[in-house]
């Protein structure tokens, strides 16, 4: 049963999961060689629904990469969506939208085990952005997922009291089963890559290919604009442990307690208890809410600096995030954002164990002349802006399809 909103105008051929031919492929006049072949690719968004993720930066990654497509003319997609899910608002894609909600567990796992059956279009390839490959997916044509991490791994082995031990199970299996059956996994860094292959050896799983395609983000609009700063540091807080909210603000706490003269601190986000408690103890630090974008942009872009203590990132995408609008970026060395921020602000890097490090790494960023950001901000666009991003994937598909990777 197939729920289209869109109709599709053109006739399109049988199955062809066969090397070398696309749906929608013709043959030139004379024969010798054919036309722009056209990939149909169905893309799975039901399993996002961003108004209670906690994977946000999945779906801005997915929003980024989508609105290349719609630009596409060598690419016909399908987005398959919930009642609940982000869907994409481009009039070239044609919606399938199953009626069920996603943002529950139930319906959650229903359609993650049931679009194939609901929606059965004819396609070359389906592609999961999520990365997350139900059991009962397959179906006669390749799949392909981006997976960001393996942080879920990670929290099962450093932080088992962060959800259930069923949980973790669920999660884990769902990663393991998806490496196992994926045709091509896509990832966003060399980082994150050699995360997903030390998985893959820890429960003796045997990889697909590979591909590293990086994230690129819609914040490419702040890169003509410049904002004038303002005498504060953002940080994007977070209850989640691995964010490391709760061990900046202890080191910001030792720095001031020296009496060494720091801007005001603004924290984006939520706090756990713990935060909230340190946070009343401090002096010029401010917490507001989750902004809207264009907000969140401006305060970020008026800031000397945003400070990023995550201890383990796929990408690390609010770094380029920050160049783009114009603020250097202090980070936690050892994650993917160091590899994202390769060069001169690489050293932004610090450690949370160490706040001489952090005050060395803000006189750093304090030190940087606008022309010093803009220069390392068209550096990033060039090895993460979206339309190149795009041709990787792309080529991921369409190597896929004609059974060319190993």
């Amino acid at each position: 049963m197939e729920l289209t909103e869109q109709s599709q105008t053109e006739s399109r051929k049988s199955s062809s999961y066969r090397r070398g031919h696309f749906v929608g492929s013709e043959s030139s006049q004379d024969g010798a060689s054919q036309s722009q072949r056209t990939l149909s690719v169905a893309v799975y968004l039901a399993d996002q629904n961003p108004h209670r993720d906690r994977s946000l930066g999945i779906t801005s990654m997915t929003q980024s990469v989508m609105q290349q497509f719609a630009s596409r003319e060598d690419l016909k997609v399908r987005q398959i969506i919930s009642r609940s899910s982000h869907r994409q608002s481009e009039p070239q894609f044609v919606t399938d939208r199953i009626p069920l909600r996603t943002d529950t567990t139930l319906g959650r796992l229903t359609v993650d085990r049931l679009h194939r059956w609901w929606c059965r279009p004819q396609v070359d390839l389906w592609y999961y952005p999520k990365g997350y490959l139900s059991a009962w997916g397959g179906g006669g044509v390749p799949n392909v997922g981006t997976m960001h991490d393996t942080i879920v791994q990670h929290y099962a082995d450093h932080y088992p009291e962060s959800r259930s031990r069923r949980a973790f199970q669920f999660w884990i299996n769902q990663t393991k089963r998806s490496l196992a059956s994926l045709d091509c996994v896509l990832t966003v860094s060399q980082n994150a890559s050699e995360q997903l292959y030390r998985f893959a050896e820890r429960y003796r799983i045997k990889m697909p290919p590979v591909r590293v395609t990086y994230e690129g983000s819609h914040w490419e609009n702040c890169l003509n604009h410049w904002f004038d700063k303002q005498d504060y540091v953002v940080h994007m807080a977070s209850r989640a442990p691995h964010k490391k909210t709760t061990s900046l603000l202890r080191c910001w706490q030792q720095i001031q307690s020296t009496g060494r003269d720091l801007p005001t601190l603004r924290l984006v986000g939520h706090l756990d208890e713990e935060a909230q408690a340190l946070m009343a103890k401090l002096h010029a630090v401010e917490l507001s809410g989750p902004m809207p974008i264009g907000q969140l942009q401006m305060t970020v872009g008026r800031a000397r600096a945003l400070l990023l203590s995550s201890e383990i990132e796929g990408f690390g995408l609010p770094a380029l995030e920050s160049y783009y609008a114009g603020t250097p970026v202090c980070f936690s060395r050892g994650t993917a954002t160091e590899e994202v921020l390769a060069g001169d602000p690489a050293r932004g890097g610090f450690e949370l164990e160490h706040p001489d490090s952090l005050e060395q790494s803000l006189h750093w960023a304090f030190g940087l002349s606008e022309d010093d950001v803009r220069v390392s901000a068209q550096q990033m666009y060039q090895r993460f802006n979206c339309a190149k991003i795009a041709d990787g994937i792309v080529d991921a598909f369409e190597q896929t399809v004609r059974g060319d990777l190993r």
